[in-house]
């Protein structure tokens, strides 16, 4: 056995075993399969949490262990290798979570701030939540084309992703990990997102005159390709970082009352 806990669940230990049938899953999956490093990185961490050997997850220990670096030369001050595969495993883990991995009953993850990964099981209201409510978010467009406007609505995209992350936790998807430059990584990921049932997607448009904002939001349910919410939020048009928190709150509440999370 290993001692794996979720708070959620007050799930005390899980089987090694099945630890390792749903990591051989993930690695065969079409997120990890043609990312050997990631899969090696993976396994690496899963191994170590089964055995409890903390320890052995240093930056320094993985940088020799999984990315060959040579103990005499490697310094993790100079050399971020470990940090940045770290970053984008965790993207990949969310990804595969959000799409082919979305009904699995153990979930893998990497804490920001840790190396070592959180092993939980999920119980069926967990999954069933996190299949009927993932939500991928697009970027909202902002179609006054002034750079003041531009810049407040990327400022409103990152505020409101903080604010949906904080209310909703990992059902919350940027639309940034779907995409990579490649169209057809792009497509077959795409395409798995709409298999799964974490099927909705958050898109929306901010329009700017010289007295006001308006903010055009809607939800698209992507397995039938209709809206299933949409809502305008309406301010006074002043740049500041409390409109764009104020805003996103506003958003969000809408948000959590339409999925039943109030």
């Amino acid at each position: 056995m290993t001692a794996m806990k979720n708070g959620k669940n007050n799930v005390n230990a899980i089987p090694a075993g099945e630890v390792r049938t749903a990591l051989e899953t993930i690695l065969a999956s079409s997120v990890f399969i043609n990312a050997p490093r990631m899969c090696r990185l993976l396994r690496f961490l899963v191994e170590k949490a089964i055995s409890g050997t903390v320890r052995d997850t240093s930056e320094y220990a993985i940088g020799i262990e999984v990315f060959d670096r040579d103990p005499a030369a490697y310094s993790v001050s100079e050399d971020p290798v470990v940090r940045v595969q770290i970053g984008r495993l965790r993207e990949k883990l969310k990804v595969y979570y959000a799409t082919l991995g979305s009904g699995s009953g153990i979930e893998i993850s990497i804490p920001i701030g840790s190396y070592m990964p959180v092993i939980g099981a999920m119980s069926a209201v967990d999954i069933d939540f996190k299949q009927c409510c993932m939500l991928v978010i697009h970027p909202f467009k902002c179609i006054s084309y002034h750079g003041d406007n531009v810049h407040f609505t990327q400022g409103l995209n990152e505020e409101l992703m903080h604010q949906l992350f904080k209310a909703f936790g990992k059902i919350i998807v940027p639309h940034s990990f779907f995409t990579s430059g490649d169209a057809d990584t792009e497509n077959r990921t795409l395409k798995n997102v709409s298999n799964a049932r974490a099927n909705h997607r958050l898109e929306g448009s901010v329009q700017i005159d010289a007295e006001s904002i308006r903010a055009s939001i809607r939800v698209v349910d992507v397995s039938v390709g209709c809206i299933t919410w949409s809502e305008q939020f309406d301010r006074d048009a002043f740049f500041a970082i409390t409109l764009q928190e104020e805003l996103a709150s506003s958003i969000c509440g809408s948000l959590k009352s339409f999925f039943g999370r109030e």
